[in-house]
């Protein structure tokens, strides 16, 4: 279980290419309404699925002894690990004598069909990231100075 605000290392490519995901969805469907933009943006393809390679081995292992905890899950998240759990049953027919946390380790960092969070999720976290942005710029400006 992650811990309350608890920060991934990818947290912020995640939000990088979801802003630019975002912003180009929004020009070329200027007309669609601000959900339907977040929700292509949930849609479209990301480069590698957004959790971390021990939290992963740990739902597959999990999975792999018969206690599969996706039922718990938010919608997005047990179809990700659902994805995971086949691509890594896949790779491991293939590969039966790599590591477990080797195979999840590469799954995890494959292309991804679709971001797995919710247009919701997006929404947050493509405003958190403009806000740090903007506060990011305004440290960088250079003072005004008095003549």
């Amino acid at each position: 279980m992650k811990r309350k605000n608890a920060v991934s290392d990818f947290a912020s490519q995640r939000n990088e290419i979801l802003l630019n995901n975002f912003r180009s969805k929004l020009a070329a469907n200027s007309s669609e309404t601000i959900m339907k933009i977040f929700k292509k943006t949930a849609d479209s393809p990301a480069p590698r699925f957004w959790v971390s390679e021990e939290r992963a081995a740990v739902v597959i292992g999990a999975m792999l002894r018969g206690d599969d905890p996706t039922p718990e899950m938010f919608p997005e998240k047990r179809d990700m690990f659902r994805e995971i759990f086949a691509r890594f049953s896949k790779m491991r027919a293939s590969n039966p004598d790599l590591p477990i946390f080797h195979i999840v380790s590469e799954v995890v960092n494959t292309p991804a069909p679709r971001q797995y969070l919710s247009a919701e999720r997006v929404k947050r976290l493509v405003n958190t990231e403009k806000k740090r942005r903007r506060a990011q710029r305004a440290l960088n400006r250079p003072e005004e100075s008095i003549v």
